[in-house]
C-alpha cells in the first residue's frame, strides 16, 4: 500500500502537466487562428505555460532539482510577460525553443517494434511543435538566420551535456559513436555553413539557379518544401537513435543529433513573415522523408550488425525487425538516472 501512494502521486502529477500543456498549446495556438474574442493576453499566457512545463518536464527527467530550475525559468518568464522589453522576449523565444526540443527527444522511450517506434517518432514531433507554437506565441523580434542557429548550437550543446552526464559518457560511446558523433557534427556543420555562404557569398548564377530551383520545387510541392538539416540529420537521427536504445545505450547518442531536427522543428514559426500553410507542408514533407531515411539507415545498421555476428561465428538473428534483447529504460515520467 505505501508504495502505491508514490505510483498515484507520479501518474497524478503527469496527468497535470499532460492536461496544463495541452491547454497552454491551445492558449498558444490562439494567435496562429483567427478566434473571435480571444482575449490579446491568452498566446503570451499559453507560450509561458509551455515554456515552465518544458522545463519541469526536463529536470524531471534528468533527475534534476524541479523546483530550482523550474524557478530560474519562470523568473524571465514572469518578467517577459510583465515588462515586455524586446530583449527578455527574444531570451524566453530562445528557452522556449531549447527546452522544448530537448524535451522532445528526453520523453521518448526505446522502440523495438515499428509501430512502437512510429509512436515515439510522432511523440517527439508533436512536443517538438508545441515548442513551436509557443516560439510564434511569444512573438519576440528574432533575425529568422541567427534565430536557428542559437538554438540549434544551445540544444545541441546541453544535450550532449545532458546525455553525458546520464551515463552515456565517453566509456559508453564506443568505436560507433565516435564514428556517429563526428559524422554528425560534420554533416550539420556542412549543411549550415554552406547555406549561409551560399546566400552571403554565392555568385548570382549559383544563387538564382538555387531559387529557381526551390521556386520550382515550392511550385510542385503545394508551397512547402522539406527542410534539409530535418530530412538529413535530425528526423533520421531520432529514428535510429530511438530503435537503438532498445538494445544499446550508444542509441542516445543518435538522439542527441536528433534534438536537430526538433530544434529545428521549435523555430519553424519564429519568423512572422512565414505562411501556417506553407509551414505545415515543409514540416509534413520533412517528417516523411525524415522517418523513410531513419527506416533505411536502420536496416543498413541491422545488417552491418549481422555481418559482424557472422564473421564471429554467431548464429545471425532472424530477418527483419527483430532488434537485439530489449535493453530497459525507466518509464516516461520517471528520472533516466
Amino acid at each position: 500500500m505505501t508504495g502505491a501512494v508514490p505510483t498515484v502521486l507520479r501518474l497524478g502529477a503527469a496527468t497535470a502537466w499532460l492536461l496544463a500543456w495541452l491547454a497552454g498549446s491551445l492558449a498558444a495556438a490562439a494567435g496562429l487562428v483567427a478566434v473571435e474574442r480571444t482575449p490579446t493576453w491568452l498566446p503570451e499566457a499559453g507560450a509561458a505555460t509551455l515554456t515552465v512545463l518544458f522545463a519541469v518536464a526536463l529536470t524531471r527527467r534528468s533527475g534534476g532539482r524541479v523546483w530550482f530550475w523550474s524557478l530560474l525559468v519562470v523568473v524571465p518568464v514572469v518578467a517577459a510577460l510583465t515588462l515586455d522589453q524586446r530583449w527578455l522576449l527574444s531570451s524566453v523565444a530562445v528557452l522556449a525553443a531549447v527546452l522544448g526540443g530537448i524535451t522532445a527527444v528526453m520523453l521518448t522511450k526505446p522502440a523495438a517494434s515499428p509501430l512502437r517506434l512510429l509512436y515515439e517518432y510522432l511523440l517527439a514531433l508533436v512536443l517538438a511543435a508545441s515548442a513551436g507554437l509557443a516560439v510564434a506565441a511569444w512573438g519576440a523580434p528574432v533575425d529568422p538566420m541567427r534565430f536557428p542557429l542559437a538554438v540549434l548550437a544551445l540544444t545541441l550543446t546541453l544535450t550532449i551535456a545532458l546525455i553525458w552526464q546520464l551515463g552515456a559518457g565517453y566509456h559508453g560511446i564506443g568505436r560507433r559513436g565516435l564514428v556517429l558523433i563526428a559524422g554528425g557534427a560534420m554533416l550539420v556543420t556542412l549543411v549550415l555553413v554552406y547555406s549561409r555562404m551560399l546566400r552571403e557569398y554565392g555568385s548570382v548564377t549559383v544563387t538564382e539557379a538555387v531559387e529557381s530551383a526551390v521556386a520550382w520545387t515550392t511550385d510542385r510541392l503545394g508551397g512547402g518544401v522539406p527542410r534539409p538539416i530535418e530530412v538529413l540529420v535530425g528526423f533520421p537521427a531520432l529514428v535510429w537513435g530511438i530503435w537503438v536504445r532498445s538494445s544499446r545505450r550508444q542509441g542516445w547518442w543518435m538522439c542527441a543529433f536528433g534534438t536537430v531536427g526538433t530544434a529545428t522543428l521549435a523555430t519553424t514559426l519564429a519568423n512572422p513573415e512565414v505562411e501556417l500553410e506553407n509551414a505545415g507542408l515543409s514540416t509534413a514533407y520533412s517528417v516523411v522523408l525524415g522517418l523513410l531515411l531513419g527506416l533505411l539507415v536502420i536496416r543498413i545498421d541491422a545488417l552491418l550488425t549481422r555481418g559482424r555476428r557472422r564473421d564471429a561465428g554467431r548464429r545471425a538473428r532472424r530477418e527483419g525487425w527483430e532488434p537485439d534483447p530489449v535493453r530497459p529504460e525507466p518509464g516516461r515520467t520517471t528520472p533516466l538516472r
